[in-house]
């Protein structure tokens, strides 16, 4: 099994720290244990806002590095880091 259409989203303060890499490796783990894997080649990071300026490292995920996009489709809407 493989899963599909799975958001993750966090907001961050402007003097905060992200915790998204603690999220995607419990998604990791929490996947693995229920015999699903992740395409993490079709996984996608967008920042919005503040923290686009002095933006955390790449997440990986699955051992790979995560591509960081500006805009993506997610389930039929297309999602932009502007927000236009």
């Amino acid at each position: 099994m493989s899963t599909d259409n799975t958001t993750l989203s966090e907001i961050v303060a402007k003097s905060g720290t992200s915790n998204m890499q603690v999220y995607c490796d419990e998604l990791a783990q929490q996947s693995e244990q229920a015999y699903m894997n992740i395409s993490s080649y079709k996984t996608k990071e967008m920042l919005i806002g503040s923290i686009s300026k002095d933006p955390p490292q790449h997440l990986m995920l699955c051992g790979a590095t995560v591509d960081r996009v500006t805009t993506f489709k997610l389930l039929g809407i297309r999602v932009s880091s502007d927000l236009k």
